[in-house]
């Protein structure tokens, strides 16, 4: 059934696009007081189960797929931009008459409220984003949104008290210490090309004013053809080693040197790729969470777009919580800061991190998001990659919410250093 082209029935409009498009606006669920961790996570799983059986009792529609492409805009043309007007014409929001390959007004101010409609960035930018949500069928979203439940349940049921939930979906990072939520803040994960692995793990070390040695996938892919091209790797202040002895790197010719002969260091400070802060883990595929010198990023809606580790929006607060009750006071953490050496601080017990797959979240007001499936991983639940260690603590969470062949893939597609 196609949907009407009317922009008449506002009401009658948004709740077509919540349904057929994915992110449903769902009423009825008034912003909740605080609640334990664990219970908020059994409301939010309901919420989605609720929200998926309104997906099901919803009549069947015509949906036109866009498909995968590059970023379209207002002046952009071809056969995609015809699909995407063709896509907002069944949600009701768009005319027929209006449909064109041009990427024209009429189509931007529909796009911009299909996603005032999703709560996404209003910039009529048709990117990954926008794109995943215009694309997916109430069915879909209803699976999504089950798949994202059951995980939750299996979360809640067998994580420990205090952990770190890195969520990469809607790339956002919670701290729960004693059952309660203590801070969320937005990150900044792996991009698809360098994923960030499903990691059971633990944070040890906090390092204030952390060098930043370019890990070797970087290297090799990015720094030393730079180093060939230019006679410097592009980084401030860092310093260039060329079979362990520091060089002045525009006096070297790089062309036949390996990647293996090269090192670059930078040194800490404002402009270190790292932040002020980095958060070791356990690992071996040397992922860790740190802050970054490049904050406007947080600003983007879809922020997977880091090397393969988690860049942090506040990670000075989480350093704060996690050495409440130290000796290392925030007036500490600022001595420490002035200082031009990094600054080691071990934790006096670890802290258990989780890094989960939840497609489908759900906001204070009841609201339920589908975010992009940036890994792909659509198909089939994810499961965590676990890092067997010796003196973990007890209650190390292994969340088992998916199929084994996706852990091994993870595994092998991130054995290398990440940053």
């Amino acid at each position: 059934m196609t949907v009407s082209a009317d922009l008449h029935k506002p009401r009658k409009l948004a709740a077509l696009a919540l349904a057929a498009a994915s992110a449903l606006a769902l009423l009825g669920a008034a912003p909740a007081d605080a609640l334990p961790y664990r219970d908020t996570l059994t409301q939010w799983a309901d919420r989605l189960d609720a929200a998926a059986v309104e997906l099901d009792r919803a009549a069947p529609q015509v949906s036109a797929r866009i498909g995968e492409g590059g970023l379209m805009k207002l002046g952009s043309t071809g056969e995609r931009v015809g699909r995407l007007a063709q896509r907002l014409v069944e949600l009701g929001l768009l005319p027929a008459d209006k449909l064109s390959d041009l990427f024209t007004i009429d189509i931007d101010r529909a796009v911009k409220s299909f996603q005032l409609s999703q709560r996404m960035k209003q910039d009529g930018l048709v990117g990954a984003g926008t794109r995943a949500a215009l694309d997916r069928t109430p069915a879909e979203a209803a699976a999504l949104m089950r798949q994202s439940a059951a995980a939750m349940r299996s979360f809640r049921d067998t994580a420990p008290d205090s952990v770190l939930v890195v969520n990469l979906t809607d790339q956002t990072t919670t701290l729960v210490r004693g059952g309660e939520e203590e801070l969320t803040m937005r990150a900044i994960v792996g991009r698809p090309s360098r994923e960030t692995p499903l990691l059971t793990d633990r944070i040890t070390h906090i390092i204030v004013n952390p060098t930043w040695t370019v890990p070797p996938t970087i290297l090799k892919e990015d720094k030393l053809p730079m180093l060939r091209a230019k006679g410097t790797p592009g980084i401030q202040n860092a310093v260039v080693y060329l079979d362990g002895q520091e060089v002045a790197p525009e006096t070297v010719d790089w062309n036949e040197v390996s990647p293996g002969r090269v090192r670059i260091v930078q040194q800490p400070g404002d402009h270190n790729a790292l932040g002020r802060f980095r958060f070791n883990l356990t690992n071996p595929y040397d992922i860790y969470l740190h802050g970054t010198n490049e904050p406007r990023l947080f600003a983007r809606e879809l922020r997977s777009i880091s090397s393969g580790c988690v860049r942090l929006e506040d990670p000075r607060r989480l350093a704060e919580l996690l050495l409440q009750g130290t000796t290392v006071t925030p007036a500490r953490i600022d001595r420490m800061l002035d200082r031009p050496q990094p600054q080691w601080v071990k934790l006096a017990a670890p802290m258990p991190v989780q890094f989960v797959y939840w497609i489908a979240t759900v906001e204070t007001d009841g609201t339920v998001r589908l975010h992009p499936d940036i890994y792909d991983r659509l198909d089939d639940a994810p499961a965590t990659v676990s890092v067997p260690t010796t003196d973990a603590p007890a209650t190390m969470p292994a969340v088992p919410v998916g199929s084994p062949t996706d852990a091994g893939r993870a595994a092998a597609t991130n054995v290398r250093s990440r940053a």
